[in-house]
C-alpha cells in the first residue's frame, strides 16, 4: 500500500454482471494492494455494501436485475452511503450518461473499454480525497470529545465578545444550555462591574488590535442563570485563523480554593473561641495605625483588659462556664467600641483594644463602658456569676512613640488596676478609676 499512501487497506466493491470483467477488476485492484468484494448486480451490490464497511464502489452501469444508476442511488440513500466514494464504469462516453451518473450519486466516471492507468488513478485520487477527509472529521470528532469532556470550562469567543461556542461543563457551571449562550456577548456571565470592564477591554482591543489580557490568569466574579455569583479563575488564549481573530477563555470555578483561603486567613488571624482578632492580627493591626497616625499627626490609644476572677470561674464552675465567660466577655467589649477600633485576645483571659484616631477624653469614656460592661452579671452554664475587669490604657504619641514601648505602658497600668484592687482603670499617666466590686 505504499504506492497508494494510505494507512490502511482499503476495500473496494466491484459490480459487473460480467464474471471475466470481475476477475480482471479484482485481479488489477489486489496487485495494487486493495482489498476485494465481488458483487453481480445491482440488487447484490447494496446487499453487500451493507453487510460490510466499503471505503469504495466500482459500479458497471448497465447489468440486469438492478443497473448501476438505481444501485448507486439506493447505496447513497441507505446507512455509510454518504462516506463513500462510488466510480462509474459505462460503455459510454456521451453527456447523458455522465449526467445520470452524477445525478445518482457518482463521484467519478470511467469508461469501457477500461484504461487501467486512468482508473488507477481516479481510484487512488478519490481514496486519497475520501480519506484526508475522514481524517479530518476524526481530528474534529476528537477535538470536540476532547473541548466537551474537559473539566475547565472552555468558552470560544470572536473580537467583538460573541460566544461562539462552549463546552459541556460551561453549561453545568452556568445553569445555561449551550444555545443559550451561542451567539450572545459573553459579558452576560458577569456581575457588574467586572461587565463593564470586559467592555473596556473588547473596546481597547478593537481600537489598537491589542489584548491586554492574553495568558494571564485573572481572579474575578462570574454570575449563574439563577443569579448567584462564585469567584472564578479566568485565563484567554488568542487563535490566529486566516480572516479573523477568536479568544479562548479557560474558566475555572475557585470557589472551593477561595472558601480554603478564607478558613487559612481566618485560622492565622482570629481567636477560635471568641471570633475576635488574634494577636498575629493584633500587632499587624497596632503597626498599621501607629504608622497611620505618625503620617497624619494622630493619635492612638491602647487599652488592655483583663479578667478578674477568670481563674475562680474556671475550677469552680468548669471549662464550659469559662469558655462562655470569654465568648460573653469578647462581645460585651465589642459593644462598647466604635466603628474601625479593633478587639483582640491576646490569650487566657487577656483582650486588648485598638482604638484609632481618637481624643484622649473620649478613649477614656470607651475604657469606662467596657470596665462597667464587665461589672454586670454572666449568666454562665444557667448560673448568674460576677467577675470585674483590670484595665490599663495608653495613648500614642503621649505615653511611648514606639509600638513595644506602648504595650510596655498599657500592660504596666493594667497592673497597677490589679494592684489597687482589681474592677479598676488605670492611665500611663497615672489617673484611675476604681469600681467598687460586686462578688
Amino acid at each position: 500500500m505504499e504506492s497508494v499512501g494510505l494507512k490502511r487497506q482499503p476495500v473496494i466493491l466491484v459490480v459487473d454482471d460480467s464474471r471475466s470483467a470481475r476477475e480482471l477488476i479484482k485481479n488489477f485492484l489486489e496487485n495494487d494492494g486493495y482489498a476485494v468484494t465481488l458483487a453481480a448486480d445491482g440488487k447484490e451490490a447494496v446487499k453487500k455494501f451493507r453487510e460490510r464497511h466499503h471505503d469504495l464502489v466500482l459500479m458497471d452501469a448497465n447489468m440486469p436485475v438492478v443497473d448501476g444508476y438505481r444501485a448507486c442511488a439506493e447505496i447513497r440513500r441507505g446507512p455509510h452511503g454518504k462516506d463513500v466514494s462510488i466510480i462509474m464504469i459505462t460503455g459510454q462516453n456521451d453527456d447523458e450518461s455522465v449526467e445520470q451518473a452524477f445525478a445518482a450519486g457518482a463521484e467519478e466516471f470511467v469508461t469501457k473499454p477500461i484504461h487501467w492507468s486512468v482508473l488507477q488513478k481516479r481510484i487512488r485520487l478519490s481514496l486519497n480525497s475520501r480519506f484526508a477527509q475522514e481524517e479530518v472529521l476524526e481530528g474534529r470528532a476528537r477535538m470536540e470529545a476532547v473541548f466537551n469532556t474537559a473539566a475547565d470550562s472552555i468558552i470560544v469567543i470572536n473580537a467583538a465578545g460573541i460566544m461562539e461556542s462552549v463546552n459541556r461543563s460551561v453549561e453545568k457551571m452556568f445553569g445555561y444550555l449551550e444555545r443559550e449562550m451561542v451567539g450572545q456577548n459573553v459579558a452576560m456571565l458577569m456581575p457588574s462591574p467586572y461587565r463593564e470592564r470586559h467592555d473596556g477591554f473588547i473596546a481597547a482591543y478593537i481600537n489598537t488590535g491589542k489584548a491586554k489580557v492574553l495568558g494571564v490568569p485573572q481572579e474575578l466574579v462570574a454570575v449563574r442563570k439563577n443569579g448567584k455569583t462564585f469567584p472564578i479563575e479566568l485565563t484567554i488564549s488568542e487563535v490566529k485563523l486566516t480572516d479573523r481573530v477568536l479568544f479562548t477563555g479557560i474558566l475555572r470555578d475557585i470557589t472551593e480554593r477561595k472558601e480554603a483561603e478564607q478558613k487559612i486567613f481566618y485560622q492565622a488571624n482570629y481567636d477560635a473561641l471568641t471570633g475576635i482578632a488574634n494577636r498575629s492580627l493584633f500587632m499587624k493591626n497596632l503597626t498599621h495605625q501607629l504608622s497611620a497616625a505618625a503620617s497624619k499627626g494622630g493619635k492612638v490609644a491602647l487599652v488592655f483588659v483583663d479578667l478578674d476572677r477568670f481563674k475562680w470561674i474556671n475550677d469552680n464552675l468548669g471549662h464550659a462556664a469559662g469558655d462562655e465567660l470569654l465568648k460573653a466577655s469578647s462581645e460585651r467589649i465589642q459593644s462598647c467600641l466604635r466603628e474601625g477600633d479593633l478587639a483582640a485576645r491576646l490569650g487566657g483571659d487577656e483582650f486588648t483594644v485598638i482604638l484609632p484616631n481618637v481624643e484622649r477624653q473620649e478613649a477614656i469614656g470607651i475604657a469606662h463602658r467596657i470596665l462597667h460592661s464587665l461589672n454586670e452579671e454572666f449568666q454562665l452554664t444557667g448560673r448568674g456569676a460576677f467577675i470585674s475587669g483590670s484595665l490599663g490604657v495608653s495613648f500614642y504619641p503621649d505615653d511611648a512613640k514606639e509600638l513595644d514601648a506602648l504595650l510596655k505602658s498599657a500592660d504596666e497600668a493594667m497592673y497597677c488596676s490589679k494592684r489597687a484592687g482589681r474592677n479598676a482603670c488605670h492611665l500611663a499617666t497615672g489617673e484611675s478609676l476604681i469600681l467598687p466590686r460586686k462578688y
